[in-house]
């Protein structure tokens, strides 16, 4: 009997991939880890970045997670309206939905490592636990603690 053609679809896209966006990021459940996995490749405009935020929101809630890793190396500088939005809209939803620890990856980019540390740095220790890291496997390491 031939095999669905559905069937063939899911097998050619893990199943705990997210989202993914050649060139602007990729989101995924890590499994060794237990966190949610954004790797970035480039620049989001503000409809990726919302959509690759909700997909990580999604992989947390379905995983019952806590924790979230971005790997941020090759990550550009993003909108500021943009970050705005997800500081407004995200963020209480990732907060709600059980988000205790974030890793990053600091971007190779000077002012996108400076944003971000400027953003995350507005959440309260008391609601999430941000840590800043050079490599990936330093950033596990923590989130494994």
């Amino acid at each position: 009997m031939p095999e669905d053609s559905r069937d063939l679809d899911k097998t050619s896209v893990p199943s705990d991939v997210y989202f993914h966006a050649p060139g602007v990021a990729s989101v995924k459940w890590d499994q060794a880890s237990a966190a949610v996995l954004v790797e970035w490749e480039g620049w989001a405009s503000g409809p990726e970045f919302m959509a690759l935020l909700d997909a990580g929101l999604k992989a947390l809630e379905e995983h019952d997670g806590s924790r979230w890793l971005a790997d941020c190396r090759r990550q550009k500088v993003l909108n500021p309206a943009d970050q705005d939005r997800a500081d407004r809209e995200w963020l209480p939803r990732a907060l709600a939905a059980g988000l205790k620890r974030f890793a990053v990856v600091l971007p190779a980019s000077g002012l996108a490592t400076m944003n971000l540390r400027e953003r995350l740095g507005k959440v309260p220790n008391t609601a999430m636990r941000v840590g800043y890291f050079t490599t990936v496997d330093l950033a596990r390491a923590w989130l494994a603690e």
